[in-house]
């Protein structure tokens, strides 16, 4: 077994390690001198230890995860979703923007009703039997169309009454509209809506500020206040932030959030924006109908996450995380975090980083469809249109983790499932050749949470988590138990290895 491919070790403290199993995502505490030692190669394990490493890892399931991704189906691990894209318009000109402002450069229009039967012929033709259908309602800012999202709702209702279809309903917005009629349908169909909201008032206002200059966060608690008191618990709230800013603090800004107690749950992404020769960080191009607002010139495009000073702060907010589940305050977590965890702790396998091109499938108001919501800007990537369906083979977009080059000598490979093809190609001009930023912050977030779970009690570890199979995480990544024997090693035997699950 190598260090780094088949295992990966982390320091805990001065006095603990703890190590991660590729093969079947097994942790195991141990002395730090010892984790020393195995991090340089099982080779440096004294006889004793070896003998322990052996009853450790040369277990009937010690390669469950490369035989679960080996026997897996496309239509496995994730629900059918439909990324509905149904509008160019938006009202915020936020200062990381991937859509170009919202029409990705190429939407000169909001989707129309003719749209609704084509998807709902799509959703008939590719579903499997069995499997649930999640629409993603996606812009632009998808509620300036919120009269077919009420269609297409409406239609959903009478699919689910005629063919026993369960419909998921999750919508991503910035939440500065609030159409009449809008907190009736989310509570009705009990929607998951993630709002685009990056931290406290200075960082909102600064990320994401409207096209005419003003803040945007005074409109979106006001929205979101009533939202929760209307609603209830018949929605779920998600805070989508972006961190693209070094103050305040990660972890200020999320604490701030969390205070609130208006969110269920988090996701928090780095912002991945252009820099000039100098470092500093310019505008995208924002349009606005045909008028240029900005246009970026000599740029490279940076993860924020990676930036100097920013890896200590992930730090320290991941070694406060779990003193933010409190009985008084609805959080249940941060969505890559949690899912990362039950991977490690349950023993799931993801089987590819998003679901796109695979079960995942983005319809745009230009009739045509796109293995990823955010290429379809470019008509390359058109894998079919409404009216037609798929009609272009699309193989690279359902590549295995193992069948590449790179990906398949990790150590963190079956945590991740290869990396963001569409943050491959920005950076490579090709879907599979990595983009090592992209690939670092996915390996620091893995080493964490392996961090994260080797020093934690059973209080966190056994935090129920099958809700994550309804939320969005990495663009609906999907993941499936792999057959690990959970609970199954005597401790005796494994000494100075210490399995925690």
């Amino acid at each position: 077994m190598r260090s780094g491919t088949d295992y990966f070790v982390v320091h805990l403290d001065e006095q603990e390690s703890a190590v991660l199993v590729t093969g079947n995502h097994r942790i195991a505490r141990m002395p730090r001198e010892v984790g020393e030692r195995l991090e340089q190669g099982i080779e440096h394990l004294r006889a004793e230890e070896h003998s322990a490493w052996e009853a450790f890892t040369l277990t009937p399931d010690a390669d469950s995860n490369a035989e679960t991704l080996r026997a897996s189906s496309l239509a496995d691990g994730a629900d059918f979703a439909v990324n509905v894209n149904l509008t160019n318009i938006c009202n915020l000109a936020c200062t990381y923007c991937f859509a170009e402002g919202g029409d990705y450069g190429r939407m000169k229009e909001a989707m129309g009703e003719h749209s609704v039967a084509w998807i709902f012929r799509f959703i008939d033709e590719n579903v499997a039997p069995g499997q649930r259908v999640r629409f993603e309602f996606f812009g632009g800012e998808p509620l300036a169309n919120f009269a077919l999202i009420s269609k297409i709702c409406e239609r959903a209702e009478r699919v689910a009454d005629e063919r026993g279809v369960t419909f998921v309903h999750r919508i991503s917005t910035n939440l500065t509209l609030m159409p009449t009629g809008v907190i009736d349908l989310f509570r009705r169909h009990r929607f998951i809506v993630s709002v685009s909201l990056d931290g406290p008032r200075e960082v909102q206002d600064r990320n994401r500020p409207s096209k005419n200059g003003s803040g945007s966060y005074d409109r979106i608690m006001r929205n979101l206040w009533t939202l929760r008191r209307e609603a209830g618990d018949n929605v779920i709230l998600v805070a989508r932030m972006t961190i693209a800013t070094e103050t305040p603090t990660l972890l200020d800004s999320v604490r701030e959030l969390w205070e609130l107690n208006l969110f269920d749950f988090f996701q928090i992404y780095p912002g991945v924006y252009p820099v000039d020769q100098q470092g500093r960080s310019v505008a995208l191009t924002l349009t606005l109908g045909d008028k240029v607002l900005s246009s970026p010139r000599q740029v490279t495009y940076v993860n924020h996450f990676l930036r100097p000073g920013m890896i200590e702060q992930f730090r320290d907010f991941l070694h406060a995380y779990p003193s933010f589940f409190t009985p008084d305050n609805r959080f249940a977590g941060v969505l890559e975090y949690e899912r990362t965890a039950q991977m490690m702790i349950e023993g799931l396998t993801a089987l590819s980083f998003c679901s796109g091109g695979r079960t995942y499938y983005t319809h745009s108001p230009d009739g045509t469809i796109s293995p990823c919501h955010r290429l379809v800007g470019d008509e390359a990537f058109d894998v079919g249109t409404g009216e037609d369906g798929l009609t272009v083979p699309h193989p690279e977009w359902r590549r295995t983790v193992d069948e590449h080059p790179v990906c398949g000598q990790c150590w963190a490979r079956y945590l991740c499932g290869g990396g963001c093809r569409q943050e491959n190609f920005v950076a490579s001009g090709d879907l599979n050749v990595l983009n090592e930023e992209s690939c670092r912050y996915q390996l620091m977030l893995a080493e964490e949470m392996v961090r994260l779970v080797g020093r934690s009690g059973s209080d966190y570890r056994d935090r129920r988590r099958e809700v994550f199979d309804d939320l969005f995480v990495s663009c609906g990544r999907p993941v499936v138990p792999n057959g690990r024997v959970n609970n199954a090693l005597p401790d005796v035997a494994t000494q100075p290895f210490t399995p925690i699950h």
